[in-house]
């Protein structure tokens, strides 16, 4: 129980309370409100002290918190957030990739970028491939550049398009007509286009691209007036910077899986694009995205081996131009295979080579072939195999027609070489015919001359014919004499014997 009611508590109901008792109450009570009041004025003089601490703390932390949120503030301006992203991260070499940058505060919200002086800059770079500023963004680079300084806008956007090493050699609109070829669709009741066809596919091999090579083929070998068309230089100029991977013995192995280009590209924040400027990246950031390589398998799979049609057209013109001589057969096939290629693409005209020599080399003859025809086979395909090594030093000299040069050439002079050791063997056949009848017929005179002169000689009066003929007559006479001795006793064998016995 509490004081008061221990001392003035326990009343009973009808009991009067004494004015001592009510006295004494008030007493205590102002007693108590005494000790209360003089315990609170301490406790409130105590927490007026805390009180005046807190308010110079607070004031500090104020000072600090306004420090702090300046300092949060450059923070912010010194450190934001850089986002790369792009639409698509596997392209077909032809097609171009869009890498987008991001520029926001660290947290993630915009930043004020309404002054356009002062807005940062990105630089991008890349591993594989060139960088190309996209329209509508300031940007600073040169040409065939792997590095790219670009302003972002008042979104704190910047963006760059990542396409081909060779791709740098054509104009923005030459780009957008091969990526609009690529878009196409080879099939009118397939939804694939060619890009997707190349992308889809798991080899070169696949029987889905057969769709896709023809629609290149016919695309590549496409004849206009004027200069060649685009999508056949692109691919050429593809030739031109990297021709091994468009040759079989160095490739062989993208024939039967892709070849992918794996890009990483990066980006560095800046203040400014100054290169003066001692500020370091405020952030970076990477991403990576693939090219698939379709030039090189198309050439080697598909476009260089379909000769048979061309081998059978070209046979058919050949044979009619061979003629009963061989120098003017030969003009008449170079002349025809300039045509062929005139116009062509280079690895058309590689692809035409090939079909010129197989044909010249297997042309069918109802009748039997010209006596010439080995001389013909090895001038032409001479001059195919010479023309074959100089298409590329053509394609890379200024001002040259990419005809058939070396081929005219070699095929022409190899075709004159053989003339002219033809006509150098008949002549010399003549020759030599006229000289060995004349050694003949002198041979012959003297031999006869030599006749009469040994005749004359053995019928000389002391030459051996008539000396002969006396001594004959001498041993006649004698054996007729011996005849007589024997009394005509010896027969004619035994004058045989004795006549054998005799030298001669």
């Amino acid at each position: 129980m509490g004081e008061l009611v221990d001392d003035f508590g326990g009343k009973v109901s009808g009991e009067l309370i004494k004015s001592a008792d009510w006295n004494g109450m008030l007493a205590k009570v102002e007693t108590m409100l005494d000790t209360v009041a003089s315990e609170l004025g301490a406790r409130i003089d105590s927490l007026e002290l805390r009180a005046d601490g807190l308010e110079a703390r607070t004031t500090s932390a104020e000072g600090r918190l306004d420090a702090a949120e300046t300092t949060l503030g450059l923070v912010r301006s010194r450190l934001p957030r850089l986002d790369l992203s792009t639409t698509s991260t596997r392209f077909a070499i032809g097609q171009r990739g869009t890498i987008t940058a991001q520029v926001t505060a660290i947290d993630g919200n915009p930043l004020d970028l309404s002054n356009e002086a002062t807005r940062p800059w990105i630089d991008f770079v890349t591993v594989w491939g060139t960088l190309k500023a996209a329209d509508g963004f300031t940007s600073r680079g040169g040409a065939g550049d792997q590095t790219l300084s670009v302003q972002v806008n008042s979104d704190g956007i910047a963006q760059v398009l990542i396409r081909a090493n060779h791709a740098e050699l054509f104009a923005e609109e030459e780009e957008q007509e091969i990526e609009g070829f690529l878009s196409t669709r080879p099939q009118a009741q397939n939804s694939a286009t060619v890009a997707d066809m190349v992308l889809a596919a798991n080899t070169p091999h696949d029987a889905t691209m057969s769709f896709a090579y023809e629609a290149i083929s016919v695309e590549y070998d496409r004849v206009t007036s004027g200069n060649p068309p685009v999508f056949q230089r692109y691919i050429d100029a593809y030739y031109i910077t990297q021709p091994s991977r468009a040759a079989g013995d160095y490739a062989s192995v993208f024939t039967q899986r892709w070849r992918d280009y794996r890009a990483t590209v990066m980006a560095f924040l800046k203040p400014d694009s100054s290169p003066t400027t001692a500020d370091g990246a405020l952030a970076s950031a990477s991403i990576q995205v693939t090219f698939r390589d379709w030039i090189a398998p198309w050439v080697i799979v598909d476009y260089l081996p379909g000769l048979g049609p061309l081998q059978l057209d070209y046979g058919n013109r050949f044979r009619n131009l061979i003629g009963p001589s061989l120098g003017p057969s030969i003009t008449n096939i170079i002349d025809e295979v300039d045509d062929i290629i005139r116009g062509k693409g280079i690895i058309g005209r590689q692809r035409d080579l090939l079909a010129v020599d197989s044909a010249i080399g297997s042309l069918p003859f109802e009748v039997d072939p010209p006596p010439f025809m080995s001389d013909l086979v090895q001038a032409i395909q001479f001059g195919s195999q010479v023309q074959h090594a100089m298409f590329y030093s053509q394609a890379v000299t200024p001002g040259d027609s990419g005809g058939a040069l070396g081929f005219g050439a070699i095929a022409g002079s190899a075709g004159r070489a053989s003339s002219e050791a033809g006509r150098v063997k008949e002549e010399l056949e003549q020759e030599i015919g006229t000289r060995l009848n004349n050694a003949t017929e002198s041979l012959r005179n003297e031999v006869s001359i030599s006749q009469v002169k040994f005749q004359e000689e053995l019928l000389q009066e002391d030459g051996p014919i008539l000396s002969v003929q006396r001594d004959v007559a001498a041993f006649s006479g004698q054996v007729q004499g011996f005849q007589a001795v024997l009394n005509n006793k010896a027969d004619v064998d035994l004058i045989s014997n004795i006549i054998g016995t005799l030298p001669r």
